[in-house]
């Protein structure tokens, strides 16, 4: 009775009761880190734990309407800066040159990565695509 109660949770839709407010100690270390040394200047107004089936994930929001998304490690899977740059350091080097090179004078605003690689949104309007490789696999305005 209780596997069938467990996977039943785990089929329901993402309500409020799995969201949980949280503090920025409360975070995995490793997300605590990435805001001490990239976002030590801003203030989060949000952090908070979300549970969607078995998986866990945290979300910081920013006064400035920033906000980070890390996974159940800590690891960053979506920086949105909205209208200012995402660190640099933060961004994967190749990805970097890329935008650099290609497009002189933008910057990234948002940088989502999964298994399958990487999405950038660029201060021109324009989303970028990589795959694991760093190879382009799209361009979208």
């Amino acid at each position: 009775m209780a596997v069938l109660a467990i996977f039943l949770a785990a089929l329901q839709p993402a309500n409020a009761w799995n969201e949980k407010i949280i503090t920025v100690a409360q975070l995995p270390a490793q997300a605590q880190t990435v805001l001490k040394q990239h976002f030590n200047a801003q203030q989060p107004v949000l952090v908070k734990q979300e549970l969607e089936g078995v998986r866990t994930s945290y979300d910081v929001v920013f006064a400035d309407g920033s906000k980070v998304e890390f996974d159940a490690k800590g690891a960053w899977t979506e920086i949105d800066c909205t209208r200012s740059a995402v660190p640099s350091a933060l961004v994967p080097s190749q990805i970097l040159a890329f935008v650099k090179r290609t497009y002189p004078g933008v910057f990234i605003t948002q940088i989502d990565r999964d298994r399958y690689g990487y999405d950038v949104d660029l201060s021109n309007g324009l989303e970028v695509e990589f795959d694991k490789a760093f190879r382009v696999r799209d361009i979208d305005d």
